[in-house]
């Protein structure tokens, strides 16, 4: 394919003619470009401005592309985590703090995370509470739910943004503080959604 720089006219028709650089060229079938050697295009455009454009939302198959709305593919992995008990578990808890929900392991990253359970505290046990924490810091409290409404049910939750590193797992744990048997977390989830950006 011949491409030739032309001065002059608005439209040039380059089906089995000359590719006219600078004007509109339109085609009645595919062009092709082949380089047995290297890239057969490269593109190049002033900072800001887009190296290529199309007019079609159409799937392009075999495109392989670094960059996704600016994001990688590492940071398009995976955005979060969740975990959640099967419907009517009451997990048993103590004055000893008791993971009763957590997600998988995370990928690196600021998540906002919501943490919810049901708890169930005895008179013995004075009053429960519930916190979200990383798996490597079980015994940091991010944002404590707590209650002292002896038997009776109350639902507790917990919100926060929290940074984990990768492989890291975020939990919800619950303790009371007495020993008596039969305080218990109810229901507990928890949701982990990771900020893909730092502009909200």
């Amino acid at each position: 394919m011949a491409v030739v720089i032309a001065m002059s006219g608005t439209a040039y028709a380059a089906t089995g003619g000359s590719f006219i650089l600078g004007r509109a060229n339109h085609e009645t079938s595919t062009a092709s470009l082949a380089d047995s050697k290297g890239t057969p295009l490269a593109l190049s455009a002033p900072a800001h401005r887009a190296p290529l454009a199309v007019n079609r939302n159409t799937m392009v198959k075999n495109l392989n592309a670094q960059y996704l709305g600016g994001l990688t593919a590492t940071g398009l992995a995976e955005t979060g985590g969740e975990g959640f008990t099967a419907p009517n578990t009451r997990a048993p808890i103590s004055s000893t703090a008791t993971i009763v929900a957590s997600t998988g392991p995370l990928h690196s990253g600021t998540y906002y995370v919501s943490a919810t359970a049901e708890l169930f505290v005895v008179t013995g046990d004075g009053e429960g509470g519930c916190w979200i924490a990383t798996s490597s810091a079980p015994d940091t409290m991010i944002n404590l739910g707590r209650e002292s409404l002896p038997n009776n049910i109350v639902t507790v939750g917990e919100t926060a943004a929290v940074s984990v590193t990768a492989g890291q797992t975020l939990e919800e744990l619950c303790d009371t503080e007495g020993s008596t048997s039969g305080s218990t977390a109810d229901d507990a989830g928890i949701v982990a959604i990771r900020a893909l950006s730092s502009s909200h």
